[in-house]
């Protein structure tokens, strides 16, 4: 009797509170292998509890692909985006592209952290935990100094004279941040507070979970980077901004590493060495910035506000 349908019929149905996706298809497969050979002893019963399972599993990662991915071990999303790939080249597939692509990406993000012990957290952050809680999102309290703080910067940069600021979301990637930091190691560069915007609620959640990876922009004014305004009234129009209803929109206020900056063009794919980001003039000052490492950004907060 194959591997996992032997452990089902010695422990029951406590079995099954461990398996993972992926254990739980191959189940399954087994299962049904057993029964055509006339070797099944599992009840109608129990093998409708494994098919619940799969597609209970399968309804979490489709309805949010990012929260599913990040609470995975390294070998629980190896093996499952393994087998999910596998399934898929025979033509079976039980998720579409986008969730492929997201596991993919979440597989890469951390084949590239590099354990430093050197970098620390914000001291401002809410205390978790890097295994329990890589992503975490925190509303900031109306009442706090950094909600002041935040909402004084942001109502500066949009340049209306009436804002309104519904909501200011912290967030607190811990993987993001550690490459982040990384990377500021290695260009030695402070950061500066700039502005991103999608219109996409999509592409906001994807930033949110694995940062700018795919806000590349082919054919770009000043280069085919992931791009940032200094203030936030150049992002606040279409196709900038997400509008979450007609009258309450969101940008992100971020982190930006700068370094050295060479005034960009049409075309760029990299930048000239020494150099780590691109610049655009209009008139006599410079209204946005271009980088072509997207860890060299982090996403800091989301604001959700309107203005006339």
């Amino acid at each position: 009797m194959a591997m996992h349908a032997a452990k089902l019929a010695s422990m029951g149905i406590c079995y099954l509170g461990d398996l993972q996706l992926d254990d739980l298809c191959q189940l399954q497969e087994e299962l049904n292998a057993l029964w055509k050979n006339g070797q099944s002893t599992i009840s109608n019963t129990l093998y409708d509890k494994i098919g619940d399972g799969i597609n209970y599993e399968l309804m979490q990662l489709t309805n949010d692909p990012y929260d599913f991915v990040v609470k995975k071990t390294d070998s629980q999303l190896k093996n499952i985006t393994v087998y999910l790939t596998q399934f898929s080249t025979e033509g079976k597939s039980l998720i579409d592209k986008s969730i492929f692509e997201i596991l993919n990406q979440e597989l890469k993000l951390r084949n590239f952290l590099i354990p430093d012990s050197t970098i620390t957290l914000p001291t401002h952050w809410t205390s978790v935990s890097m295994i329990e809680s890589p992503v975490t999102l925190i509303t900031l309290s109306r009442s706090s100094q950094e909600f002041q703080d935040i909402s004084d910067f942001f109502t500066k940069s949009l340049k209306k004279s009436s804002v309104v600021i519904y909501s200011i979301i912290r967030i607190q990637n811990i993987r993001i941040w550690l490459m982040f930091q990384q990377v500021q190691k290695a260009i030695s560069s402070t950061s500066t507070r700039l502005i991103h915007g999608t219109a996409s609620l999509v592409q906001q959640k994807l930033i949110i979970y694995q940062g700018f990876c795919h806000s590349y922009c082919p054919g770009g004014l000043i280069g085919d980077g992931v791009y940032f305004a200094v203030h936030a009234n150049y992002s606040n129009n279409d196709p900038f901004v997400l509008r979450k209803t007609p009258h309450r929109r969101e940008l992100f206020i971020c982190q930006v590493l700068l370094g050295k900056s060479i005034a960009g063009r049409s075309g760029f794919k990299s930048l000239p060495y020494g150099y780590n980001s691109a610049l655009n003039y209009d008139g006599d000052r410079n209204d946005q910035f271009c980088i072509f490492n997207h860890y060299q950004a982090y996403p800091e907060y989301i604001v959700q506000y309107d203005c006339e």
